[in-house]
């Protein structure tokens, strides 16, 4: 087994484990966070597009809610598709742990289930080509 053999399963194991701790964490939200508030989208933030590089611009939404009396400002990096969809509403829908109000996830900000299986199947297709 050589350097290349090691660094592509290496490579698969953390596509892998990156995807999977994503459906966890999916889970976890949704099993914890139970309390539903309203939020509002303050901004949708563009990045100039650096002319060295091909490289997409990031998009970011910041967006506030309000739990047991505090106020939370968060800041996501977005898809084009969720941005698009964001652009026609002001209210969010979210939902948070009423143990730790911070663990939150946004119900208009959809969860990207086929990047997710995406990544364990590369991963996959690398542990299998190199094992």
């Amino acid at each position: 087994m050589d350097a290349t053999d090691i660094g592509g399963i290496l490579i698969g194991l953390a596509l892998v484990a990156i995807g999977v701790f994503r459906l966890l964490n999916l889970a976890f939200l949704k099993k914890r966070c139970t309390s539903q508030v309203a939020g509002y989208l303050l901004d949708i933030h563009i990045s100039e597009r650096d002319e060295d590089s091909n490289s997409s611009p990031t998009i970011t939404a910041k967006y506030e809610y309000w739990a047991d009396g505090d106020e939370y400002v968060k800041k996501r990096i977005i898809s084009k598709g969720q941005y698009r969809a964001l652009g026609k509403v002001d209210d969010l829908t979210v939902f948070f742990d009423p143990s730790k109000p911070k663990r939150h996830y946004v119900l208009e900000i959809k969860f990207r289930m086929v990047l997710t299986i995406v990544l364990i199947a590369i991963g996959a297709l690398l542990l299998w080509a190199f094992l």
